[in-house]
């Protein structure tokens, strides 16, 4: 019973850490997009728009990377005693099914059109 719970807290530090780069991806990505309101240049508004894109991929790769480590840990909990061999082989999610979560596509949304909408009125202003 040991070696099955040392290999779902293994598993589970992976999820937590899959997690905590999420996070701090969108973290990054907020940081950016207020400092190019801030600077309320239409320039650079419309710039940090591919910034927030790539961070927007980043962030489906560490999702989908988590929900994969959580369908591991999942196998490996209805795996019996004998069964347990400290692999972390796990079988790939597709990043469309990441990317449609509630969690990356309304965020990442919302802030190219926050960025495009700010852009335009300094445009037109």
């Amino acid at each position: 019973m040991s070696d099955k719970i040392d290999h779902l807290n293994i598993i589970e530090s992976a999820i937590t850490r899959m997690a905590g780069n999420s996070l701090q991806i969108k973290c990054w990505s907020l940081a950016i997009v207020s400092a190019a309101i801030v600077l309320s240049r239409s320039v650079i508004i419309v710039a940090c728009v591919l910034p927030v894109m790539l961070f927007c991929y980043l962030d489906v790769n560490y999702l989908s990377l988590e929900k994969a480590y959580r369908n591991l840990y999942d196998e490996v909990r209805q795996k019996n005693d004998s069964e347990i061999d400290f692999s972390m082989h796990f079988t790939p999610v597709p990043k469309k099914d990441s990317f449609v979560s509630w969690s990356v596509w309304p965020f990442y949304l919302s802030m190219v059109a926050l960025l495009v909408s700010v852009s335009v009125i300094n445009y037109l202003w």
